[in-house]
């Protein structure tokens, strides 16, 4: 079965080159569980927050967290949000020229699921990354997706490589956000 069949990511991005896929069960119904997600901060997240630093650059690799300590996580990491189902389902997106430091991205990137899918100008990479919530005997299994595909075979295999070298850096942001979410359920709510 198709982890994505009938979900926002299939219809956003229903082909992709790469995936990774990461899950864990928390203690709360969806609706709660989707509600924590929103509330999480990169200070409730070590790992992704010295990751971004990383990316920053060296001017920031030393800088503490400051005023980004209370920047919502799903705002600080890339993808932007494309849509959700409260509760159910919620999709980031990104479209970027990932190569650079600072990857460029379109003037005018698409603001919604259909326009996200029908993006195909070459020398951009498509990522897609949901969360989704599934209710699970007195408990909800949170799932995280994420997709890429690039828009022509250049632009594919130059992604290819700078995924090489992010890929394990995704997955590390991927976990520690599923990780703070069960444990701020286990706190109540509150991390």
């Amino acid at each position: 079965m198709n982890p994505g069949a009938g979900t926002l990511i299939e219809e956003a991005l229903p082909r992709y080159d790469a995936v990774e896929r990461h899950s864990k069960r928390v203690p709360a119904s969806p609706e709660a569980a989707f509600a924590a997600l929103e509330r999480l901060r990169i200070a409730d997240l070590p790992v992704t927050a010295a990751l971004l630093r990383l990316r920053g650059g060296p001017a920031n690799w030393f800088v503490g967290l400051g005023e980004a300590g209370r920047m919502r996580a799903l705002d600080a990491i890339a993808p932007r949000r494309i849509a959700e189902h409260p509760g159910r389902e919620l999709l980031l997106g990104d479209i970027a020229r990932y190569a650079a430091l600072h990857p460029e991205r379109p003037s005018e990137p698409p603001s919604d699921v259909a326009g996200f899918a029908a993006f195909d100008t070459p020398g951009w990479s498509k990522v897609a990354m949901n969360f989704a919530f599934t209710a699970q005997a007195g408990a909800t299994l949170v799932r995280t997706e994420t997709r890429v595909r690039s828009t022509d075979p250049r632009t594919r295999r130059i992604f290819s490589v700078y995924w090489r070298i992010v890929g394990k850096g995704s997955a590390l942001i991927r976990r520690e956000i599923l990780a703070a979410l069960a444990r701020a359920l286990a706190n109540g709510g509150q991390e």
